[in-house]
């Protein structure tokens, strides 16, 4: 039996319960940050179900757990590394150039990160990197919080921003395929009309008339369906703006509008009363009110 070289694991073999996707092709590889070794699934499940456990590749004595497991990105494992330690310090290291007085005071804060993602990717006086890079995140811990806490409230924005953009974009796609093909119905009704009209005409009718009254009709239909979609325009518009100002949407697309106010009359008292007052005369209640002095 040929012996495994765990130096050159193949792509698509898992080392250590020896499955390929050839046998089968529904296998799932995962890497634990701590030292991005490649195991399947199904040996992350059956080797970690019971707590941390050392890496099963030979000569490494990492502890992993299950929940530090990540399905791979990149083809290649040093890509995949520079990636998550250059999102670990840009987590810590997350100042905007508009945080510096200078362009040459931000440039140098861009290559102190470089150089720690160098120093911490290639094992570079490793110890002194990370005690620079913990003494870095105590130092300024407040800005870093409020930083990061800016980074989400943007994020959020942009997602919000993409949704109401695809929105628009399926919406106003809908209303400009129904505008055209509102259009050809209208010319090619407008042409069957036309025939139409023109042979059952009075002879006191004039055909321009006729002609003239067709196309106001068409312009009616297309000029309200142009309406809708530049009211869907203004509306992604204003939505968009309430998004990147941190407002209220719905707030933000009626304020212009009348405010009115809440009666428990369903609006207002009735003018025209549902019921008719009698006239009835009592000779009893009549008497009272004449003794009644003025």
């Amino acid at each position: 039996m040929v012996e495994l070289d765990w130096d050159n694991v193949p792509a698509d073999l898992c080392p250590v319960c020896k499955t390929d996707k050839y046998l089968s092709p529904e296998i799932q590889f995962k890497i634990n940050p701590e030292c991005y070794h490649k195991i399947c699934d199904a040996c992350v499940d059956r080797i970690f179900a019971l707590g941390p456990h050392p890496c099963p590749y030979p000569n490494c004595e990492k502890v992993l757990r299950r929940n530090k497991f990540k399905a791979q990105v990149f083809d290649d494992l040093l890509v995949e590394k520079e990636c998550d330690i250059r999102r670990r310090v840009l987590s810590v290291y997350n100042k905007k150039e508009d945080d510096f007085q200078t362009s040459v005071m931000y440039d140098q804060y861009l290559e102190e990160i470089e150089e720690i993602v160098y120093n911490l990717l290639h094992r570079v006086d490793i110890e002194r990197t990370e005690e620079r890079l913990k003494q870095y995140s105590i130092e300024n811990k407040q800005s870093i919080e409020l930083n990061n806490a800016q980074r989400e409230q943007e994020y959020e924005k942009f997602i919000k921003i993409q949704k109401l953009e695809r929105q628009h974009k399926s919406e106003r796609r809908r209303l400009t395929s129904e505008i055209a093909e509102e259009e050809k119905k209208l010319k090619d009704l407008e042409k069957q009309q036309i025939l139409d009209q023109l042979q059952n005409a009075a002879s006191d009718k004039d055909p321009q008339l006729i002609l003239e009254q067709i196309r106001a009709n068409m312009l009616e239909k297309t000029n309200r369906l142009r309406d809708q979609l530049q009211k869907l325009n203004e509306k992604f518009d204003a939505l968009k703006d309430a998004v990147r100002n941190n407002l209220n949407p719905d707030e933000n697309m009626n304020k212009n509008k009348s405010k009115i106010p809440f009666t428990p009359f369903n609006g207002d008292r009735l003018v025209n009363l549902p019921f008719k007052v009698s006239e009835y005369k009592d000779p009893f209640h009549e008497s009272i009110v004449s003794d009644i002095p003025e």
